[in-house]
């Protein structure tokens, strides 16, 4: 009878963590990132078309520190359905389409930050039904 009362409560414990719980979580196993970055950016609620650029500037020449938070934050999972039903299009459907990691050519992309939001909700909605990415793992 324990048992199950004790795996209903680790279910419940599981499911009750919110998408930045889960974010911040991954965040926690990036071993070789910029700690400041992390610290100040690692939070769905820091990262939005209206400080993208600042983060990309900020970060962006921190080692992999962009692209470890990127995976943290994608679950390295194809959002490109999510991302179209939002309205996304064109080259910015390739930052949706995560399993292959963040395009690294910022630059090429910068007309994408009025899409930022929609990209970054579908990683928030997804991250809601699904476990958290580790860097443990890599």
């Amino acid at each position: 009878m324990i048992l199950p009362l004790l795996l209903l409560s680790s279910l419940v414990l599981v499911s009750s963590e919110t998408p930045n719980d889960k974010l911040k979580s991954c965040c926690a196993t990036i071993k070789h990132g910029d700690k400041d970055c992390i610290d100040r950016f690692c939070d769905f609620n820091s990262i939005s078309q209206t400080n993208i650029l600042n983060y990309l500037s900020t970060c962006s020449d921190k080692g992999g520190t962009v692209g470890m938070m990127w995976d943290c934050a994608s679950l390295r999972h194809d959002h490109s359905e999510c991302c179209k039903a939002k309205g996304v299009e064109g080259k910015c459907l390739e930052y949706c389409a995560a399993q292959d990691g963040v395009p690294t050519n910022y630059l090429d992309y910068l007309f994408c930050t009025e899409s930022f939001n929609e990209i970054r909700d579908c990683f928030h909605d997804h991250m809601d039904k699904n476990a958290a990415f580790s860097h443990k793992k890599n």
